[in-house]
């Protein structure tokens, strides 16, 4: 079946192709745009033939009441293949004006018009980068242009969501003193590093609190973890302890810690 595939799929490019190992960056951007279009004509196709959110006449609403299903509502999604149009289900809830499209939601489709892992590709630039330079290499490597505008409301929203789950989560634990349960498979050794550094803000400059916990993995390959804050430093204490439980400090063989010029390391 591949083969098939890769037969008609370069009868597609025998234009593109004829003088192949003559100019081989004229072949690999010839074959790269050609699948670049196919992939988003496929995309496309797929998002076009599902039911995208619709769970029947009526959902619940957080209210505790129904929420009324109205009709199917167009959206323009900007993803790593291009823009992509889809419709999906839109609910409504008059007695209190609450609103939803659920596949947005079940989709993880934020404010922004990006898709999820357009949106992730901005923000993991982005942290290197100023959101202009992010907007050009966003460019250079997938060929979409995002503005910087839009790369700066991206990032300050997942931001934004990361600071109030670890709030929610340090919350719970004063509440009920759980540990958290380890999301990895535990490592030999765990590093925890600490320190602090100034940040500008509209108000003037403010101390950050920031950490890393990382451990290598059974292919020697570096994990890493970062956290970073506005607290004083019990609270950010916590909140990285509560992250080091969740990559195995409780299990770790040996964990070190590497403060602002101390440290110390615990071998079980």
């Amino acid at each position: 079946m591949y083969e098939q595939i890769l037969e008609q799929f370069e009868q597609l490019l025998q234009q593109e192709i004829a003088d192949f190992g003559v100019d081989f960056a004229r072949d690999e951007q010839a074959v790269w745009k050609t699948i670049l279009a196919l992939g988003h004509a496929a995309l496309q196709r797929i998002v076009g033939r599902q039911r995208n959110g619709y769970h029947g006449s009526h959902i619940r609403c957080a209210c505790g009441g129904w929420m009324k299903f109205v009709d199917h509502r167009s959206r323009e999604i900007h993803s790593l293949l291009g823009w992509i149009e889809l419709t999906r289900a839109y609910y409504y809830r008059a007695q209190c004006g609450a609103s939803c499209a659920p596949y947005d939601q079940t989709s993880g489709l934020g404010s922004q018009q990006l898709s999820p892992d357009l949106a992730k590709a901005c923000c993991m630039l982005a942290v290197d980068d100023s959101f202009e330079q992010t907007s050009r290499k966003i460019e250079n490597l997938f060929g979409q242009q995002v503005c910087d505008d839009t790369i700066e409301q991206v990032v300050h929203q997942v931001g934004g969501r990361i600071s109030a789950q670890q709030e929610d989560e340090l919350k719970r634990f004063f509440e009920d003193r759980k540990v958290p349960q380890t999301q990895v498979k535990p490592p030999e050794c765990l590093y925890i590093a600490a320190d602090g550094t100034t940040a500008h803000e509209k108000d003037g400059w403010h101390e950050a609190k920031t950490g890393c916990i990382y451990w290598y993995d059974d292919d020697l390959k570096r994990q890493n973890r970062y956290m970073a804050g506005f607290c004083d430093s019990q609270r950010f204490g916590w909140m990285l302890w509560l992250e080091a439980c969740k990559c195995g400090l409780c299990e770790a063989k040996a964990v070190v810690y590497l403060g602002d010029g101390a440290g110390w390391v615990l071998v079980r």
